[in-house]
């Protein structure tokens, strides 16, 4: 789901989040930056895979909230706050994008207790699907799994 990019020379976070098939804000949360002068050269940062097609970018219209564009896309609102890195009482604004799960992916946000079963039970799949998908599974809180539906 995520990967390492090592910082080049002429690097911008408008850049990298074009070469990742991500967005600004989305490079900007995983990594704790606020600008391209976070940017260091030969430094690794964290962003999404890009061939992994699990989600995609909303642009953000008038009159949308976080719980409409959640229920749009069949995910819960914590869980698509937490994959932008939003609290609930920031605001979203026009033109803003945000990183929504593609149509056919299930995501789901582990809580405190949870256990593999519990997880594989939630998601519907198999466990050796599970393990295809998710590679490094740890059970702790607040870790982002996801289920890419056959079609």
């Amino acid at each position: 789901m995520y990967t390492i990019y090592q910082v080049e020379y002429g690097d911008t976070i408008d850049g990298i989040a074009r070469k990742t098939n991500s967005t600004s804000d989305t490079i900007k949360s995983l990594n704790g930056f606020n600008n391209d002068s976070d940017l260091v050269v030969g430094s690794l940062i964290i962003v999404p895979k890009a061939s992994n097609q699990v989600f995609e970018v909303y642009t953000v219209r008038p009159g949308d909230t976080i719980y409409s564009i959640a229920k749009m896309y069949g995910v819960e609102p914590d869980t698509l706050l937490m994959l932008n890195g939003l609290n609930k009482n920031d605001y979203i604004y026009p033109n803003q994008e945000i990183t929504v799960p593609n149509k056919d992916v299930v995501v789901y946000v582990t809580r405190q207790g949870d256990t593999i079963d519990a997880i594989i039970n939630n998601l519907g799949v198999d466990a050796n699907t599970f393990n295809k998908e998710n590679e490094r599974i740890f059970v702790v809180e607040d870790q982002l799994v996801v289920h890419k539906k056959e079609k």
